[in-house]
């Protein structure tokens, strides 16, 4: 905790009408010992979280700082571009949508409605799921430049969820392969038993996954005809969804 206090600190020092700050600046602001400065700022230079000035003695905020700020606000952004969407969506199947992004290895859910049918999946914002057998953990891989997807799918340890959960990293290449010729993603009981979905990607202006949605519920509800159905529907939503966050625009 020190540690990060010490970081914060040093990140604080910096503003809109300084943002360029020199050793004895940061020292000063941040109250730290200079060599306690001068050793985290070294550190976060190598994380591109600073960037040290080679013509000037100087420090300022580095690219990852900016990405990261543009993932939330792109965050933000997504959520009220997609709310009503969702609703929409929710209304016409009467499942339960699911939003989630990408974090490390791992799919978070950020938003969503819960079915309101006495059987139903339920929802919750914050949970964590796999990426590699869950709709909307798929949807985003698939999509992915292939080498970050390469690289996750290297890092992946597929833990069996239910008995039908791919544990093959050769299968679930080809499965990633049907899904961006599908467009979209099936869980047939892959992360929890008795549980289908179906989920699709969301693109930023840039043509970047940042997202993806599911519909899901009990699997006799979702049979091969609905799940065609949602498939339909759902590409269709991302596609709006997507448009009204730039995608396409440039292209």
């Amino acid at each position: 905790m020190q540690s990060v206090e010490r970081i914060v600190k040093i990140l604080s020092s910096f503003s809109l009408e300084e943002s360029r700050l020199s050793l004895d600046d940061l020292t000063k602001k941040s109250g730290l010992p200079k060599a306690t400065v001068y050793r985290i700022a070294e550190a976060l230079c190598k994380e591109h979280v600073l960037k040290k000035d080679s013509q000037t003695p100087t420090y300022r905020i580095g690219i990852k700082l900016f990405e990261l700020g543009s993932l939330y606000l792109s965050s933000m952004k997504l959520k009220d571009v997609a709310f009503a969407e969702m609703e929409k969506l929710h209304l016409q199947t009467g499942e339960t949508i699911h939003m989630g992004i990408l974090d490390g290895t791992e799919v978070v859910s950020i938003e969503g409605f819960e079915s309101f049918k006495s059987l139903h999946t339920k929802l919750y914002i914050g949970k964590r799921a796999p990426l590699y057998c869950t709709a909307v953990g798929k949807a985003i891989l698939a999509f992915l430049p292939e080498a970050d997807r390469e690289g996750l799918i290297d890092t992946l340890d597929l833990i069996p969820q239910t008995s039908k959960t791919i544990t093959d990293k050769a299968k679930l290449r080809e499965e990633l392969e049907r899904i961006r010729s599908r467009g979209t993603a099936f869980d047939k009981g892959e992360n929890e038993d008795g549980i289908a979905c179906v989920g699709a990607p969301i693109f930023d202006s840039s043509g970047v996954v940042v997202a993806s949605i599911s519909i899901s519920g009990p699997i006799f509800r979702m049979e091969e005809e609905v799940m065609k159905k949602y498939s339909d529907l759902l590409k269709k939503v991302v596609s709006r969804i997507s448009s009204a966050l730039g995608h396409g625009l440039q292209q």
